[in-house]
């Protein structure tokens, strides 16, 4: 294959990741929601659940309601006010702690406090790690472990939030482990799990942008 064409490929392949940029950020509101989803799965008969469920509930309503006009003095203070309920049920186990932390990772998101969001991200996962939504949060604490400059721990996030088989994002998230060597120059590393995307799921658009990756990185010479 010849150097433009690989070029060419390549191109494509980080045009489809960047179009596809709004998605791995998109992931960190929805969890909120998926959170609220969670506690009807669960169930919650436990009449102290019932009520930190309610109080959850009335602090993201409190938090989220109107608030596209609010001005940043405002906005701070019902972050600060959400995170005060949330500071009740975090080191909870169960729903609670899951309902709380991704509440609180998600304001920290929004604040750009990535080392918070990511320490919330992973205590909502270890609160309830039966849960559907601890692959959510997993992709989440990935992310955020990006934003740190942690790509080790980002890479292993990422393969983690993927081995979830009913994670709809498993594909996107096991290019993402695959990306994060790439980009720290382990390139054969990286090419074993885009070989691992496209075995697995030889019918999503990842598995075509890892496929091309690999290609990029054999005219290099990086990988054989």
């Amino acid at each position: 294959m010849s150097k433009e064409t690989s070029a060419s490929l390549n191109d494509k392949v980080e045009s489809f990741i960047l179009k596809n940029r709004t998605a791995i950020l998109a992931v960190i509101v929805a969890a909120v929601v998926a959170g609220g989803i969670a506690c009807a799965v669960v169930g919650t008969t436990d009449a102290a659940n019932k009520k930190g469920l309610a109080v959850l509930d009335a602090a993201e309503y409190a938090f989220t309601n109107k608030s596209d006009s609010l001005s940043d003095a405002e906005i701070a203070a019902r972050q600060e006010k959400a995170l005060e309920a949330c500071a009740k049920f975090t080191s909870k186990k169960g729903i609670l702690g899951v309902r709380s932390n991704m509440l609180a990772a998600d304001i920290a998101f929004g604040k750009k406090d990535y080392a918070q969001a990511l320490e919330n991200y992973l205590a909502a996962v270890n609160a309830g790690k039966k849960y559907y939504t601890a692959s959510i949060n997993l992709f989440n604490a990935a992310v955020c472990a990006e934003e740190t400059g942690d790509m080790e721990s980002a890479a292993n996030y990422y393969e983690q939030a993927a081995e979830d088989k009913d994670f709809y994002l498993a594909p996107h998230s096991l290019f993402n482990a695959a990306r994060v060597r790439d980009e720290a120059g382990k390139a054969e590393e990286a090419a074993a799990i885009y070989k691992k995307v496209t075995e697995k799921f030889p019918n999503d658009d990842w598995a075509n942008a890892a496929q091309s990756r690999i290609i990029d990185l054999q005219s290099k010479g990086k990988i054989e």
